[in-house]
């Protein structure tokens, strides 16, 4: 069985964010959009991924200790 090599359109870039996690799927609108965002807060585009990623963690991270912090309340009793 032969694997079917992946084929990226031609506006996306594979790269490597800061020497650590490989970025394959950022195409031109994309990028842009980074763009704008980073120029509106004065920063480069690199710290709007990370501050991206540092916000889903939060959020990831808020839900799974919510979790936890859930008081279930007993179930009704059978006399």
């Amino acid at each position: 069985m032969k694997t079917i090599p992946k084929t990226r359109a031609s506006n996306v870039t594979p790269f490597v964010l800061e020497g650590r996690w490989p970025l394959d799927g950022l195409d031109q609108p994309a990028m842009r959009w980074l763009s704008k965002i980073a120029k509106r807060k004065h920063v480069a585009a690199v710290d709007v991924i990370y501050e991206a990623i540092e916000s889903f963690l939060a959020r990831w991270e808020a839900e799974a200790e919510l979790e936890t912090k859930i008081i279930k309340s007993p179930t009704s009793l059978k006399r």
